[in-house]
């Protein structure tokens, strides 16, 4: 008796696992990716796979078109020597000497945020401090511990990419009181983005790390390109995912809002850099 229930529950069993996998099979032919999808995750045990930015730079979707927009980045000179800074890991190094240029390898962590008709790939730049004016008074120097700055790039949908810069607080283009800048360059009526072509070449300001798609109009009014301290081409950077961040806990300056506290994390059509 005991035998016979037993095959029967078999029986059952194998009835359930042969109707499940009909199911995905019909479902498969069908273009019926959500009910796929829904029917996969229904199976006891099933971990749906967590699609965040590491996820992002090793997708086959995702991973190519992130590395295709990675800039070229041209550093200017400081005219004091001060400031020879590449964007640098802060999980391995958070001091100024150790993201001098030559150090160590350039790293630029990657942010994937994907909204309805267009993807946007934010790339962003850490350094270990920032000083916006060589001034003899302290206070108008701008100085401060930890600087993060970045470039996001969107992608329409059958559109052409365009991309924006942070500087200063605040996005070229569209930051308040960013008007004009050293060269003249108006910004009023531009509301930052700027169409672009794969690995675009963005402009590093010394001490403030302001980004600019030019040489002029990217760091304080009166304070003109110092000319070229070096160039680094998109394949010299390691790329990170931005939201492993977060779990070195670490505290950042005030002055630095890191970018996964930015409005722009979530909203990268938003009009400023800060919370």
């Amino acid at each position: 008796m005991r035998r016979g229930q037993s095959t029967i529950e078999f029986l059952v069993l194998l009835g359930v696992v042969i109707g499940l996998t009909l199911l995905v099979a019909i479902a498969a032919r069908a273009d019926g990716g959500s009910v796929r999808r829904q029917l996969i995750e229904s199976i006891p045990g099933h971990r749906p796979e967590r699609r965040d930015d590491r996820w992002a730079l090793r997708s086959d979707p995702y991973g190519p078109l992130i590395r295709r927009y990675v800039p070229t980045m041209i550093l200017e000179r400081d005219r004091y020597g001060e400031d020879a800074a590449v964007p640098t890991d802060p999980g391995i190094c958070r001091k100024p000497w150790c993201a001098a240029l030559g150090t160590g390898r350039p790293a630029i962590f990657t942010h994937l945020v994907r909204r309805p008709g267009a993807t946007y790939i934010q790339y962003w730049f850490y350094y270990p401090d920032s000083k916006t004016l060589h001034a003899p008074i302290p206070e108008l120097r701008g100085y401060h511990r930890d600087d993060w700055e970045g470039m996001i790039v969107r992608i329409p949908d059958g559109g052409e990419p365009a991309a924006r810069v942070t500087a200063h607080q605040g996005l070229v283009g569209s930051a308040r009181g960013w008007a004009a800048g050293a060269g003249g360059v108006a910004f009023a009526a531009d509301p930052g983005w700027r169409p672009i072509a794969e690995h675009p070449v963005i402009y590093r300001a010394a001490g403030s790390h302001a980004n600019g798609f030019a040489r002029e109009g990217i760091d304080m009014p009166l304070d003109r390109w110092n000319g070229d301290l070096a160039r680094l081409p998109w394949n010299a950077f390691t790329l990170v995912a931005a939201d492993t961040a977060p779990a070195l806990r670490f505290r950042y300056d005030p002055a630095a809002t890191p970018p996964w506290m930015k409005a722009l994390w979530k909203h990268p059509e938003a009009t400023g850099t800060g919370r």
